[in-house]
């Protein structure tokens, strides 16, 4: 995927120091391209007051001149001509819509700087995109000005999915893109992070099941068995697959819902940016769907790159895909 587009956006909050690695690396002049997008919020969609209206019209002003200057520092570190947009609206769907309409292969944001302790690592901008645009989103963490250097993927199991085909083809664009993040950032190990519980296991355990507790043990033993077998498949077909990209695939198997397992998973092993799927509820069972996804997401202290499956279309721009 080197001839590939990335869409930087940048709003009035996003610290742009986090953008810097994602802009450099795709504005590589080897067939990627860089296109930065400024989205400033539309202060007066809902106002009807002439006066109000043009007094909000005058901030949104200042505030796409803040943006342009921004987009101007952006470009001056990147040291190469990128194409550059200014949009003013709801900034997800304005982000959305012109990743759309460039054909854009990958969008790339910071995290909204929370507010307290307690505050999600992404905010309601973030979380939109990752529902809701076609493309690729790579979210960066404000902290991680870096690149990255220790790259993980999350995957489920496909063969429990209603629409086993579609989910195995999520499954395998998360390694294409794994790999692509790691080509361009000389990374040549991926961990892959896998989170498995018994089926049923919770209601098993109680008292009400009848179930001894040394055959609730072997149950359990038995799940673990046949997800094993499954995940060293798995991960013995991705280093046969992607043998001659210098790059390896090292397992990494964990019990637990994979809410709390998967960011503790990549805390424990240090990860940088964690490539993993989601779809919304009418899309692919079988991924990380809807409230998993975001569980996950809201758990992790790493970046986070997702990837939707194959013909996902946007609600938000459904005339342009």
């Amino acid at each position: 995927m080197r001839d590939a587009r990335a869409l930087i956006a940048i709003d009035e909050d996003d610290e742009i120091a986090a953008l810097k690695v994602a802009a450099k690396q795709w504005a590589t002049g080897d067939g990627s391209r860089a296109v930065i997008v400024g989205v400033a919020p539309s202060l007066s969609m809902a106002i009807t007051n002439p006066k109000i209206v043009s007094l909000a019209k005058d901030a949104e002003g200042m505030l796409l001149a803040q943006l342009r200057e921004r987009i101007d520092e952006l470009r001056d570190d990147i040291g190469a001509p990128c194409e550059q947009h200014l949009v003013c609206g709801r900034p997800a769907d304005e982000i959305i819509k012109t990743a759309v309409l460039q054909k854009a292969d990958l969008v790339v944001k910071a995290a909204d700087r929370g507010v307290g302790e307690n505050s999600p690592p992404f905010g309601s901008v973030e979380k939109k995109l990752i529902r809701k645009c076609p493309t690729p989103v790579w979210i960066v963490r404000t902290e991680r000005t870096e690149p990255p250097r220790r790259l993980a993927i999350a995957i489920d199991n496909p063969e429990a999915a209603v629409r086993r085909d579609e989910a195995e083809l999520l499954a395998a664009s998360l390694f294409n893109h794994a790999i692509d993040l790691a080509t361009r950032f000389g990374i040549t190990a991926i961990d892959v992070i896998h989170a498995w519980t018994a089926h049923a296991v919770a209601f098993l355990s109680s008292p009400r099941s009848g179930l001894s507790p040394e055959d609730l043990e072997n149950y359990v033993a038995e799940w673990k068995q046949i997800t094993t077998l499954w995940f060293d498949r798995v991960i013995a077909e991705a280093n046969e697959k992607y043998a001659g990209s210098g790059v390896t695939f090292t397992p990494k198997l964990v019990m637990g819902e994979p809410k709390q397992a998967i960011p503790q998973a990549a805390a424990q092993l240090g990860t940088d940016l964690l490539v993993m799927g989601s779809a919304n509820r009418s899309g692919v069972p079988g991924l990380f769907i809807g409230n998993t996804a975001e569980g996950v997401i809201d758990q992790l202290e790493c970046s986070v790159y997702v990837v939707k499956p194959e013909g996902f279309k946007s609600v938000l721009a459904p005339n342009l895909n």
